[in-house]
């Protein structure tokens, strides 16, 4: 995994990630993933994106449990663009 704080998980394995999508800060989110490459061998973006928590939630299932559908969105489109196009 990268060294970048924004991997650092807490005691139910969330990171920063979790935080800003469980309280619908739509410009953290923003501001996080695409401070990550989406490209090459291993997408740190994509590895953000879609590490889950100690139930097995991802940063996006937690933003739509809140209602926070936009987020969630913006995660699951990213997540598949890099997959398809990664």
């Amino acid at each position: 995994m990268s060294g970048s704080p924004l991997f650092v998980k807490d005691q139910r394995g969330r990171t920063p990630l979790f935080r800003a999508a469980e309280q619908g800060d739509l410009e953290a989110v923003k501001e996080m993933i695409y401070s990550l490459p989406g490209t090459g061998t291993w997408p740190q973006r994509l590895g953000l994106i879609d590490t889950r928590d100690v139930e097995g939630l991802t940063a996006a299932d937690v933003a739509e449990a809140r209602g926070h559908d936009e987020i969630a969105r913006l995660l699951r489109g990213e997540a598949m663009r890099m997959e398809m196009y990664g």
